[in-house]
């Protein structure tokens, strides 16, 4: 016994051993690029924001602030932890209100592509945030037109829905004392030197949830979302409220929400809070029928919105 127990002993450091490389390799992942404005346009104190997938929520978001290279060129370079896919907004928040606003600066790759590191040369233009028409197109990098087919959506659209969804939980986990993954460490399950550690880790989960939405689109493509859903998290019953603020694109079978700005807040177990939402994208398949409006994607995403 004793001779086939030793292996069991020394495999941990051997594990160990063998992850830190490919942990550090995993880090030096990076994509880099540069972001153009107009000319005199004040970037100083500006970022740019890497969202992974699923990117309506922004799973998870690395930043890094612009330095400039000449003019109105700006230079960044992300680390990010693996190849992605990625998002990728420039942003200047000018008023420092962490929301999408007027005199702000706001740019996303184009029709809100993504990207998977490590590629270089990456660019992306901003233009200022000043209401109206122009603040609509402020995200897409088209100039005039950039709403697509999106005039064809204008008006008022609800939804109301109760289906299962991929929503991100949290939950208390036992893992390997030597794992290099991500979660709050609570400390050893079975005292100091325990094998094993209890942790707090986000991951994404099916869950049943109940949703209604009211989604309002200009002719010129700018729209409002409002979002309100709920779902059963553990033992409590959570509520999420939204209202995104942007511009739509809508071109080949595809809706493309070029996010701007808004606000979320939420409850569960007598808990509460509020946060700004982040500039961003989301890209979803859609069909118009007559005065139904169906929008498909992953994590469970299948909504009929009417007039």
């Amino acid at each position: 016994m004793p001779a086939t127990a030793r292996p069991l002993l020394i495999a941990p450091a051997l594990i160990l051993c063998l992850a830190l490389p490919g942990k550090a390799a995993a880090q030096s992942l990076a994509v880099s690029g540069t972001v153009t404005a107009p000319v005199d346009a004040p970037l100083e104190g500006g970022k740019v924001v890497a969202c992974s997938v699923p990117y309506q929520i922004c799973k998870t978001k690395i930043e890094t602030p612009l330095r400039r290279v000449t003019g109105a060129n700006w230079a960044f370079e992300l680390k990010l932890p693996n190849k992605g896919p990625w998002q990728l907004v420039a942003w200047k928040d000018s008023d420092g209100d962490d929301d999408a606003s007027p005199g702000d600066y706001i740019g996303t790759m184009q029709n809100g592509g993504e990207v998977v590191a490590p590629p270089n040369a990456v660019r992306i233009a901003v233009k200022k945030v000043d209401g109206g028409a122009s603040a609509a197109r402020a995200t897409g990098g088209g100039g005039a037109g950039n709403s697509g087919d999106a005039g064809a959506l204008a008006g008022s659209w609800s939804q109301s829905s109760a289906a299962r969804e991929l929503v991100l939980t949290s939950k208390i986990k036992l893992q390997p004392s030597i794992a290099t993954g991500y979660g709050t460490n609570l400390g050893g399950t079975f005292g100091a030197g325990s094998a094993t550690n209890t942790v707090i880790v986000t991951e994404s989960a099916s869950l049943p949830v109940r949703r209604q939405m009211t989604l309002v689109v200009q002719p010129n493509g700018s729209f409002t979302w409002k979002i309100d859903k709920s779902y059963t998290e553990g033992s409590c019953a959570k509520t999420v409220s939204q209202e995104k603020r942007g511009q739509l694109r809508a071109a080949g079978g595809k809706l493309t929400f070029s996010i701007q700005g808004g606000r979320e807040s939420w409850s569960s177990c007598g808990k509460s809070g509020s946060t700004a939402i982040s500039p961003g994208s989301e890209t979803y398949d859609y069909t118009l029928a007559g005065g139904s409006l169906k929008v498909t994607g992953s994590g469970g995403v299948n909504w009929v919105f009417r007039h």
